[in-house]
């Protein structure tokens, strides 16, 4: 049985349209200097080119290739400066052109009269997020500051924050989802302290260097000079303004922690006492609304026994 052997998979056929192609270029490289459309056949050749390399059809690779052949003598003649096919060629670029914005003026009007699919539970969601990042990116005016809780009133009930420790920094997560502004102040904060963390590693590598240097200076005879003058000196007075900063840092973290939490026992409180209070409230109104059911109850049980029997007809 013969083997089906594709075009695209074929050597035999690859070594042919590559040389098509690739004297197709040079003869676009040789067209006169005078010539307005002098760049457009190179890229219609090119998009033709990427456009045919699937084809599988025999007849169709075969008018390709007709018409590729066809193309290589008119860029050659047009390159020998003759006018009649430059006339030509002027010809079939405005007619591939004006063929071309058909297509997307249909396409454009197609895509006008599809109809839009209604958006998913899904995309819906993507959508709110992506706005309500949008709008929480920056800090509120109206803002009121977290340290400044708990609020003495608030509309239903209360929600209690929780503290968070995001690699060391504390916040105090109080909804869903978490305003952007937030999470860039973490970052940020994170960024800091690995940026002063690493560059007090590689201090601490370079006090070995700037010790061995020291010692070589006292095995030469240079050791009686001044303590500053040494080479570990800067490098070790780097090193403790960088614990300082790293401490300072830990510092605040801690005292912003300890406030944070002083925030979320409050909120308890005052979420217990309200729920006390909600309780109490329902247990009052409770027998209200018993006592009514019963004197409503009776109410109707009179207006009964009170009524006249129906007569019997006789």
């Amino acid at each position: 049985m013969h083997k089906l052997v594709l075009p695209n998979k074929s050597s035999i056929h690859r070594f042919t349209t590559l040389a098509l192609y690739r004297a197709l270029l040079r003869q676009c490289a040789k067209l006169p200097e005078n010539l307005p459309e002098r760049n457009a056949p190179k890229q219609h050749i090119q998009l033709r080119f990427y456009r045919y390399k699937g084809l599988e059809s025999p007849s169709r690779i075969t008018h390709a290739l007709k018409a590729g052949y066809d193309a290589l003598d008119l860029l050659h003649a047009v390159s020998q400066g003759r006018r009649t096919e430059t006339k030509r060629l002027r010809t079939l670029l405005s007619e591939a052109a004006e063929a071309k914005e058909r297509q997307s003026a249909m396409q454009r009007e197609l895509w006008r009269l599809k109809p839009r699919k209604p958006p998913s539970a899904l995309e819906l969601k993507k959508r709110a997020n992506r706005a309500a990042t949008r709008r929480t990116m920056s800090r509120h005016p109206d803002a009121i500051p977290v340290l400044s809780r708990p609020r003495p009133v608030v509309s239903g009930i209360r929600r209690i924050p929780k503290l968070v420790n995001a690699r060391g920094v504390p916040f105090l997560r109080i909804n869903k989802p978490q305003p952007a502004i937030i999470g860039h102040i973490i970052r940020g904060k994170q960024r800091k302290r690995d940026r002063t963390l690493r560059v007090r590693s590689k201090l601490q590598e370079a006090r070995l260097w700037a010790q061995d240097e020291d010692e070589w200076d006292r095995l030469i005879g240079q050791a009686g000079r001044e303590p500053t003058a040494t080479w570990r000196h800067p490098v070790d007075v780097c090193v403790m303004e960088l614990k300082r900063r790293v401490f300072e840092m830990e510092r605040k973290d801690q005292e912003l922690a300890t406030a944070m939490w002083k925030v979320v026992l409050a909120e308890r409180a005052l979420a217990a006492k309200e729920a006390e209070e909600r309780a109490a409230k329902m247990a009052a109104d409770a027998p209200k609304e018993t006592t009514e059911g019963q004197n409503t109850e009776q109410k109707e049980v009179g207006q009964l026994e009170r009524a006249e029997p129906p007569k019997r007809s006789t």
